[in-house]
């Protein structure tokens, strides 16, 4: 799942180790506590393992083929990935969803490991793996968590190893999720058992997966009770020979969202976009993503993108949206930087739908890696946004209203003043220049993808405010605005970022960040409080004294606003301390 952020060309994969140790435990909000849960955000080291630099584009099994994936169907739409064009446009993945393999209940390879179903793959999976890469494509597979319970019962060897299957299960009472076979098919394994036995049966399993040219894997069922297969199995494909891409699925917990990232190169952030009705989903789907998409964009950056779930755009109405419903589809994952997998049947292709597909400066949004965020969320009208490294701005306009309705983007919102040039990305159009905002008129469930260029000379609302002990700058995670997050500190941008940009009204005595208040969280007035962002309320744990000696100090609490740790390295929180004249409690405007 790199945003428009100064975080994304800092968290690189040589700077970061993916199996370094948690600095901290991470609880962070849900949606359902919007506002009211504890943030707290330590550096989350980013999946550096070379997947997932960018997000990916391709085509799963699941929403066309569902539970009936075969050699032939799967190498019919690998032929026809490349024959339509979509390859040359930047889609490669091939992934094979569940329902290819036998029942891990009763049937197992001689090491405990799930046997491909020869009926459906009579050449086995290698060759289809060997026939999507002659297609200049990637290949991707399904899992679950656990080992089998034939595994179990038979006691297999686990290979290479004088260990077996029964030396890494302590619980035969309860399973793990398969959603294919269902309880009874799967067993946890217990890591702390026999660590060296545990690890060497993924590694082997792992090994496996690569013997077939695996370039993506899949985890399904993936529950907070499942952290240590997603880390063991992270190890294992490291250990494999093979980049091997890392995605966990579904609905992922975002409490663990420092783990995922570490962990993994994506993460569901929702449950299926399927409707499992007459067609393939629904713009009720759909919708949701515009809720649930905004609290994860904290973890997006190069390494691991958060996944919204499958494309439905390819066979026209049949899928269930109609033509802007599909346009606003790939608008929001695009300007989300996310995962672009299609469900559809490549081989029957509406031609408008793979004019959409193959909109290049569309792609590019998505594949720049910069995840951009609402104005407001939750509203009828929204305006999504993302700053650039070229010091433009990607600028979403949505109606999710069913009927025609104007939506406005405001250069202040976007936290700049002045000019700006505008053009339409899906019409390839120049619409000139607009002073302080641009309006559309849009199409009910309709969307317009913009990028907007400031003119030379352009205002810019705020300034960065600066640790006198790091020369870093406060910063909203990921350009995140969504309501408390834990604002930290972090390497400061040299193009403007508006996420590093603070105001100080006098007036009210507020700390400003891309339209959000610096907020004590919950009006908790002890040292060690986190500083978030959250909706200006005119709350006294929303207001702040600049002092002379540099220092600011909360209204409410009388305590400093202080940077975690003593040497504020990337990433370290802002909180409030009691006043100490330390570095880390004093602060310039740049």
């Amino acid at each position: 799942m790199t945003s428009s952020t100064p975080h994304g060309p800092h968290r690189t994969a040589g700077s970061l180790h993916r199996g370094r140790r948690m600095l901290a435990a991470a609880a962070l909000l849900t949606p359902a506590l919007l506002g009211t849960a504890f943030s707290a955000a330590p550096p989350a080291a980013a999946s550096t393992n070379g997947a997932g630099a960018k997000p990916i584009s391709g085509w799963s099994s699941w929403s066309f083929i569902r539970k009936d994936p075969t050699e032939a169907n799967i190498q019919a739409q690998a032929a026809a990935l490349a024959s339509t064009g979509l390859v040359s446009h930047g889609f490669t993945y091939v992934n094979i969803d569940d329902f290819y393999y036998l029942d891990p209940g009763t049937d197992v390879d001689a090491y405990g490991r799930w046997v491909v179903d020869s009926a459906r793959f009579p050449h086995g999976m290698k060759a289809v793996g060997d026939y999507v890469h002659g297609k200049g494509e990637k290949f991707g597979l399904y899992l679950t968590p656990g080992i089998p319970v034939a595994a179990y019962n038979r006691n297999t060897p686990i290979e290479g190893t004088s260990f077996h299957a029964r030396d890494i299960v302590s619980d035969t009472t309860h399973y793990e999720t398969n959603y294919n076979f269902r309880d009874g098919s799967m067993y946890f394994i217990d890591y702390a058992k026999n660590p060296a036995a545990a690890q060497a049966f993924l590694n082997s399993w792992a090994k496996l997966l690569a013997s077939y040219g695996v370039d993506y894997l899949k985890m399904d069922g993936v529950h907070t009770s499942d952290k240590d297969d997603v880390q063991h199995w992270s190890q294992a494909l490291d250990r494999s020979g093979r980049t091997i891409h890392f995605e966990l699925s579904n609905a992922l917990d975002i409490n663990q969202g420092p783990f995922w990232k570490q962990y993994s190169n994506g993460w569901r952030v929702g449950g299926d976009i399927e409707c499992y009705c007459s067609t393939l989903t629904n713009w009720n789907a759909v919708s949701q993503r515009f809720n649930t998409l905004p609290a994860w964009v904290q973890y997006d950056s190069s390494g691991g993108y958060g996944d919204p779930d499958s494309i439905e755009v390819g066979n026209g109405a049949a899928t269930g949206l109609t033509v802007d419903e599909r346009r606003t589809q790939l608008s929001l994952w695009a300007i989300s930087a996310a995962p672009l997998l299609l469900g559809t049947d490549l081989t029957h292709m509406d031609a408008g739908d793979l004019a959409l597909l193959t909109n290049d400066e569309v792609l590019a949004v998505d594949r720049a890696g910069r995840p951009a965020h609402p104005v407001v969320q939750g509203a009828q009208q929204q305006t999504w946004w993302a700053h650039t490294s070229d010091g433009s701005y990607t600028v979403g306009l949505f109606n999710l209203g069913g009927s025609t309705a104007n939506v406005t983007a405001n250069w202040s919102d976007l936290g700049f003043t002045g000019n700006a040039t505008v053009r339409d990305l899906w019409s390839h159009t120049d619409l000139g220049t607009s002073g302080g905002k641009f309006t559309a008129s849009v199409p009910g469930h309709g969307s317009r993808l913009l990028r907007v260029t400031p003119a030379a000379g352009h205002g810019t609302i705020g300034a960065p405010l600066v640790s006198k002990l790091s020369g870093r700058c406060a910063d909203s995670p990921q350009g995140t605005t969504y309501n408390g997050v834990q604002l930290e500190v972090w390497d400061c941008s040299s193009s403007g970022s508006p996420n590093q940009n603070v105001t100080y009204s006098t007036s009210d005595k507020t700390l400003r960040i891309e339209g959000k208040c610096f907020d004590a969280h919950n009006k908790e007035t002890s040292p060690g409080t986190h500083v978030e962002i959250h909706d200006c309320n005119g709350g006294s744990n929303q207001q702040w004294n600049r002092n002379g000696n540099g220092t600011v100090t909360g209204v409410q609490s009388g305590l400093c606003l202080d940077v975690t740790g003593t040497t504020n390295p990337n990433g370290a929180g802002l909180e409030l301390w009691t006043c100490n004249g330390g570095n880390n409690q004093q602060w310039t405007f740049k």
